[in-house]
């Protein structure tokens, strides 16, 4: 099959680790060959490190003879590059959150639906060991019927007090805010395991003044099963991972991360629990081989924007419950 020809939209962190696994690991199948960005820094460091062709402009970058675009820029502007690559006929590999409101999500859904093209959402947990681990104990209905979830996540940043200024949490206009812009994993998570989530009831707190976006939050959800979900999450300086579910027949737990991770099932009436073997880190390469066997096998990914549109409904109303103090309905 001939090589893939990709471009890259937003030129940071995220956009410039997936450029390098993919013309490190993923050569034989794609090649990333134009990077854009905004920052003139970035699109220097694009040109002079990595060889590639730069441009600030994305409809010049969509315009080009390309196959596919990476959508890693800020949160606010994934809904018109999506929808202009849609249009232009890309298959997209976007990151989370997909965007900043309902009514821009389902304007980028009806344009890569009706473009017919290939389109995934990053969202990590989806292509972790780990928590690919604890959906397959689940489908195996060795838990029973999920009665609860619980996600707890400390980012290891640092708070905006002690002098931690994370991008997201300083330009809620850009990001959406901490719930939407982080929380939204969790919530991903969640549907994925469990299905729908029906109402959301929100705390939040911050250390910026004039209460600024939230660096620390606790949701409880209620799932269209009845299950019952709790959400914690924040920025601050502590870095850990607490993952759990209680079935009707047995618990499942995850703690820690990476090489210290610790996956325990409990069963209902046995006293030995059962420790599983498990690393929890992100699968190499992420969802972008994934997204890549989905465009040469010319399928449908389930992992779609579509179905990340949940998430971020979740995660809004979320912020409306924080704000109003009222548990929030979610269509």
């Amino acid at each position: 099959m001939t090589q893939l020809r990709g471009g890259v939209l937003g030129f940071g962190s995220t956009g410039r680790q997936l450029t390098t696994y993919i013309n490190q690991t993923r050569s034989d199948v794609a090649q990333i060959v134009v990077a854009c960005d905004v920052a003139q820094p970035q699109l220097d460091l694009a040109k002079e490190t990595y060889g590639l062709v730069t441009t600030p402009s994305a409809a010049e970058l969509i315009a080009m003879d390309l196959d596919f675009v990476l959508v890693a820029s800020s949160n606010h502007a994934h809904a018109g590059q999506v929808v202009m690559a849609a249009e232009a006929g890309k298959h997209i590999f976007c990151e989370k959150p997909i965007a900043l409101s309902l009514t821009e999500a389902d304007r980028m859904i009806a344009a890569v639906e009706t473009a017919g093209v290939v389109n995934v959402v990053n969202y990590f947990m989806r292509y972790s060991d780990g928590y690919l681990r604890f959906k397959e104990i689940a489908e195996q209905g060795r838990l029973g019927q999920i009665l609860c979830m619980w996600q707890w996540i400390t980012r290891g940043f640092g708070l905006y007090e002690a002098g931690a200024r994370h991008w997201a949490v300083t330009h809620p206009e850009l990001s959406g805010g901490w719930t939407v812009h982080h929380a939204c994993h969790s919530i991903d998570f969640f549907y994925w395991i469990n299905g729908p989530i029906t109402k959301a009831y929100c705390n939040t707190q911050t250390t910026l003044p004039d209460n600024g976006s939230e660096e620390v939050l606790l949701g409880n959800l209620t799932f269209a099963n009845g299950a019952m979900g709790m959400v914690g999450d924040s920025t601050c300086v502590l870095r850990e991972h607490h993952t759990g579910i209680i079935g009707s027949k047995g618990s499942l737990l995850m703690t820690g991360e990476h090489d210290q991770t610790v996956m325990r099932l409990h069963l209902e009436g046995e006293k030995e629990e059962h420790l599983i073997p498990v690393i929890d880190s992100t699968r190499h390469g992420n969802g972008i081989d994934h997204f890549l066997d989905c465009i040469r096998q010319g399928q449908q990914s389930p992992n779609s924007l579509r179905e990340a549109r949940h998430s971020l409904a979740v995660a809004l109303a979320m912020q409306e419950s924080a704000r109003t103090g009222q548990v929030v309905a979610i269509d």
